[in-house]
């Protein structure tokens, strides 16, 4: 019998804090050897002239998702299909906690979605809704099971108050979890949002300007406070402009519990996008919406610095035709969010490591290493070494795709990314030892995928 199920040859390994040239020897779906020759396998895969990384980890997505009236169009299995045909290996997920369901009960649900159908590993990290007495009580239960990340959102109809906001970081955070924040000045963009209405500015163009920076940079203030206030550990999620940044940042340097998300479509579009007909703007309405270049120049100076420490797609997957049908009414009826979870690697590599902004090693530590750590996953995920799961992404850095919806996987029918030209792009993506995806066809068998329990979050 072969020592190894599957060995991968002659790439070039690069983790977080370091590359080198080397075979990987897998068994049982963990990584069993790392070695200059190996050979004795099952099967062998050969990366030579390819980087070897431990495989993307989304942090932020909403798959099969009800928002608002509306819902996302992956399921399980095409969501984590399309998630690994972009060299993701383990996505966690943001349940919204739906009226009448406990905490438990959202958990219990999302689970049985995505059991049986993803093919990559998977978790969650619920959004509280309901902030009852029975949700602060089952929060250290669940954080002890295995889910240490949860989210709440300073925005739309389940926005939190500051009471709220601080007891749910005190919990949680002296429980050994993570809350999330969505960082938004609601009731000024209520006002905004009407103003310009009631002045018939109901263009997409008007998208950015009735939510500006500073209502970011307001509400990532006041978490920071907040936070400081209970000594609580707080992700501040898809940061999009210069000011909150700079805000989270200075915050980050002076006690290291804020830890900073971005995007990809904030690293590589700016607010232009909006400047189009209803049929092309509509594409990019999402929040925060998309800044000006400054801002975009800003958030890469802030993963060069290592402030920023993780980039997230933020997947959230409306049809095309109805951000069209209730943008016709306003922009402030276009449903919020586009799709991610595929053009995420390829993009921040190509924008990233192939226009010499980072190196292989920076790029490895926000899509890979820094979320697995923010979710309480690593060294299992994140990073290859001995004993760790066999979660690997090939990437051919010599590659160029031209990125659009017809050459993704995802239910989506329209993309942000419609026309992108890449540099860097993955030819192979493995699960638990397992290949889900292979020189471009989807190999992986459904309901692969595992619901990852998680250790409590250690500040890094």
């Amino acid at each position: 019998m072969a020592m190894y199920d599957l060995v991968i040859k002659g790439g070039t390994v690069v983790n977080s804090d370091g590359s080198f040239k080397a075979d990987i020897g897998v068994k049982d779906g963990k990584i069993a050897c790392i070695a200059g020759e190996l050979s004795d396998a099952a099967q062998i895969y050969d990366a030579a002239g390819k980087l070897v990384i431990p495989g993307g980890i989304d942090i932020h997505t909403h798959i099969d998702a009800p928002i608002n009236g509306s819902h996302t169009l992956d399921d399980w299995y095409q969501g984590t299909v399309s998630a690994a045909c972009g060299g993701v290996t383990c996505v966690v997920d943001y349940p919204m906690q739906e009226k009448g369901l406990t905490l438990r009960g959202i958990l219990d649900k999302w689970s049985r979605k995505a059991e049986g159908s993803a093919v990559i590993d998977y978790s969650f990290s619920p959004v509280i809704t309901q902030r009852t007495e029975e949700a602060y009580a089952d929060l250290p239960r669940l954080i002890e099971e295995g889910f240490p990340t949860w989210k709440v959102y300073m925005a739309y109809w389940h926005r939190v108050h500051d009471e709220e906001i601080i007891r749910l970081l005190d919990v949680i955070s002296s429980n050994g979890g993570l809350l999330a924040i969505h960082c938004e000045n609601d009731w000024a963009i209520d006002y905004l949002t009407k103003k310009l209405l009631d002045a018939g500015k109901t263009e997409p163009k008007y998208h950015p300007i009735s939510r500006p920076p500073i209502c970011e940079e307001n509400a990532v203030q006041t978490v920071i406070d907040l936070a400081d206030m209970v000594d609580a550990n707080v992700l501040i999620v898809h940061t999009s402009c210069k000011g909150a940044l700079e805000r989270a940042a200075r915050a980050k340097a002076n006690k290291n519990n804020v830890f900073i998300e971005t995007c990809p479509h904030f690293l590589l579009l700016d607010d232009s996008v909006y400047d189009q007909p209803l049929e092309e703007a509509c594409k990019y309405v999402i929040t925060p919406p998309i800044r000006k270049a400054p801002d975009r120049d800003a958030l890469w100076q802030g993963i060069i610095s290592g402030d920023i420490s993780i980039v997230s797609s933020d997947h959230c997957a409306f049809p095309y035709d109805e951000k069209i049908k209730l943008g016709q009414e306003s922009f402030a009826t276009i449903p919020h969010g586009a799709p991610g979870i595929e053009a995420r690697l390829p993009v921040v590599f190509s924008e990233g490591v192939s226009k010499g902004r980072i190196s292989a090693e920076k790029f490895v530590e926000i899509v890979s290493a820094n979320p697995a750590k923010i979710a309480g996953m690593y060294p299992q995920k994140g990073l290859i070494a001995v004993g760790s799961d066999a979660d690997i992404s090939v990437i051919d850095p010599e590659l160029e795709v031209t990125l659009s919806t017809k050459q993704m996987h995802s239910n989506c029918d329209f993309s942000p990314y419609e026309g992108v030209k890449v540099k860097g792009y993955p030819v192979a993506t493995i699960s638990r030892g397992a290949f889900i995806y292979k020189d471009g066809e989807v190999v992986g068998e459904r309901g692969h995928g595992r619901l990852v329990r998680r250790g409590r979050f250690k500040p890094f």
